[in-house]
């Protein structure tokens, strides 16, 4: 969660920011002016002189300010301003030096950020290897970037190398398998060993090719990573060579079962199967457990109906879990792939059986393929007494429900003992979603267990019928804060007319983030973000603020009441910001009008909208600001009068 001390004027400065017109850089030489208004030269000057006095203050509000009033004047004010950047203690102003340092042409600014991304991608602290990675990925071209990854890989701790190695694997290719290569190299134990692996995992790269190639035998670790990717590399150039490779290692190996049936094994999987069915057959009644496995791996692409029934027994009786994991995945990809009438024949009666492991398994399978025709086998599984196969039936419950189980599911609900399994029948009810679900679920929406009044109350709320708000009513006063948060929303939804004014009562408990969450929900009625921001505390109201500022021309009018009537000035002045990256040339009345407050911060966001959207004229109201006892508000119109100079407008 961000801080909400800065969360709405850090929105409304960028929207501001964003939509304001380009204006260029102040002239060296001052030029006589028509209006009789100051000329660009001399308000360089006067706002030279104003951030040279503001740019020591302790404030970084202030220094933001006087950073981007230094980067308008440009030339060697900009260049100052981005080398002062580059030391001050503000993360946020920071942050932005770095980013333009690092896009300089100048070599000198340029090393001094790149030398400070690689200092925070080596240090000791997290968050400050977070800030290194994010400048790196943002900022630094690929080929300067994966230098600073190779220096915190040797300069940082044991976290910082293993971050940077992770750096490198993103990058993808040669860069990645560099790294991966190195791992391998390492000892098993190994950090880097294992992080290799872990990263193997999910590589699928042509690069590692021949690495692959190298290992298919393996019969450790390695040798399933390398098979598993020799099946997942796609790559056209290197799937033909690794087609090419696998048919001669398994012709070459015709004496070598162990061989012949790891080369069989991944080109079952690379869609070459019918070919190599036999031998994988055989690998299931393979000695060897290894063996074994990798047959059954390959038998994800077999589609013989003959083969299947010769495994039928194996599959209905194997409960190594190895094997057994697999030939369920087996059997669930070729039900799902072509609803094969066998392949569900024989999930259907693992699913019956006695054998617990087995029938988990099973039931896991029809509840992914959501196989509605099992439904009786999860009605019947309902009765059990193992808590663990009545979830598992409820869970399958939930995946093929429809209209019309109401009352069947009413029943196993209200004879159920167990929590988790209550929960999944409630979703059940969701799933199915009539108005025949409100009436079961009445009994359970104020359940001591607060994930399944939540449930409850998700599935009962979204019927949008006038009863269901009646019981999601009943959780508004919760003890638990996220399910009277939870109730709080599907209430704006189901009586939206009512909820404006319940606001106020909620602001006693809401919590900063569950305000951001109402904020970023574009379905949150501007009239409930406008109640929280007008009375909200300290750390609601600038997000609410922020929530306003996203909907645009529908809350146009409340911000406008807020940047005028607010009765804090931190409001006052998000809302103005926000307000003006709206409405941009058209309220500039009321940047003027705002102009005059007696709050420092409200008069800060009055100029700086005025700089971006108003006439060159307002500089009569500018030139005073420069002395501006607030030093926000000075540093705003200095930077205001700056953008206004070189305007030709009247």
């Amino acid at each position: 969660m961000k801080s909400p001390v800065l969360a709405s004027s850090a929105l409304a400065a960028a929207l501001l920011a964003a939509s304001a017109p380009v204006v260029a850089a102040p002239p060296a030489k001052a030029a006589a002016t028509a209006d009789g208004l100051p000329s660009a030269k001399e308000i360089a000057d006067q706002a030279r002189a104003a951030f040279k006095e503001l740019g020591e203050t302790s404030d970084p509000m202030v220094r933001r300010a006087v950073f981007d009033g230094r980067m308008l004047l440009g030339g060697a004010d900009r260049h100052q301003a981005i080398a002062d950047g580059l030391k001050d203690g503000d993360w946020a102003l920071r942050s932005s030096a770095l980013g333009l340092a690092l896009a300089e042409k100048d070599a000198k600014l340029k090393k001094a950020a790149l030398d400070q991304v690689a200092a925070l991608l080596a240090s000791g602290d997290a968050t400050e290897r977070q800030r290194g990675h994010e400048l790196a990925r943002k900022h630094v071209d690929p080929k300067d970037a994966l230098s600073l990854y190779k220096k915190a890989a040797v300069d940082g701790g044991p976290d910082a190398r293993a971050e940077a190695r992770l750096a490198q694997v993103a990058l993808g290719g040669k860069t990645a398998w560099a790294i991966i290569e190195a791992g391998l190299k390492e000892a098993p134990d190994a950090r880097e060993h294992k992080e290799a692996l872990d990263a193997l995992r999910t590589f699928k790269d042509a690069v590692a090719t021949d690495w692959a190639l190298g290992h298919l035998h393996d019969a450790d670790a390695i040798g399933g990573i390398a098979r598993d990717l020799l099946a997942a590399i796609d790559e056209p150039k290197a799937a033909a060579r690794i087609g090419t490779a696998l048919q001669k290692a398994y012709d070459a190996h015709a004496a070598d079962f162990p061989k012949r049936l790891n080369a069989a094994s991944v080109m079952a999987r690379r869609g070459k199967a019918d070919p190599v069915a036999k031998t994988l057959l055989a690998g299931t009644r393979f000695q060897e457990p290894g063996g074994r496995l990798v047959a059954w791996q390959g038998m994800v692409g077999v589609r013989d109906l003959e083969i299947l029934g010769k495994l039928r027994e194996g599959v209905l009786s194997n409960e190594e879990p190895t094997e057994a994991d697999a030939g369920y995945a087996w059997l669930k990809a070729w039900a799902k792939d072509r609803a094969e009438p066998k392949a569900i024949e024989i999930l259907q009666e693992a699913a019956r059986s006695d054998r617990r492991a087995l029938r988990m398994r099973a039931m896991a399978a029809l509840t992914d393929i959501a196989h509605r025709p099992s439904a009786p086998i999860f009605e019947a599984a309902m009765g059990e007494g193992q808590t663990e196969i009545r979830l598992a039936a409820a869970r399958g419950l939930a995946a093929v429900a429809k209209p019309g189980d109401e009352p069947r599911l009413a029943d196993f609900l209200r004879r159920e003992p167990d929590p988790a399994v209550k929960k999944a029948l409630v979703e059940a009810f969701g799933r199915v979603g009539t108005p025949a679900i409100i009436d079961p679920l009445q009994f359970v929406i104020t359940s001591p267990q607060p994930e399944i009044k939540i449930a409850a109350m998700e599935a009962v709320a979204a019927t949008g019928q006038p009863k269901a708000a009646v019981l999601v009513r009943l959780l508004e006063r919760d003890p638990d804060l996220e399910v009277r948060f939870r109730a709080f929303r599907h209430l704006m939804k189901l009586e939206p007319n009512a909820m404006a004014g319940k606001t106020g009562g909620a602001l006693s408990w809401l919590t900063p983030a569950q305000v951001e969450s109402l904020a970023n929900d574009d379905k949150t009625p501007v009239e409930v973000l406008f109640r929280i921001a007008e009375a909200g505390n300290d750390m609601q109201r600038p997000f609410a603020v922020d929530g306003l500022a996203r909907r645009g021309a529908d809350a146009a009018t409340r911000l406008l009441t807020l940047a005028e009537r607010a009765a804090h000035p931190d409001t006052a002045s998000a809302a103005l910001d926000a307000l003006a990256a709206l409405r941009k040339e058209a309220s500039v009345a009321t940047y003027r009008a705002s102009a005059a407050s007696a709050h420092g911060p409200i008069r800060a966001a009055a100029f700086r909208a005025m700089g971006f959207y108003g006439p060159r004229a307002l500089l009569e109201v500018l030139v005073p600001a420069l002395t501006d006892k607030d030093p926000l508000a000075r540093a705003r119109a200095a930077e205001a009068a700056v953008r206004l100079a070189n305007r030709k407008d009247a």
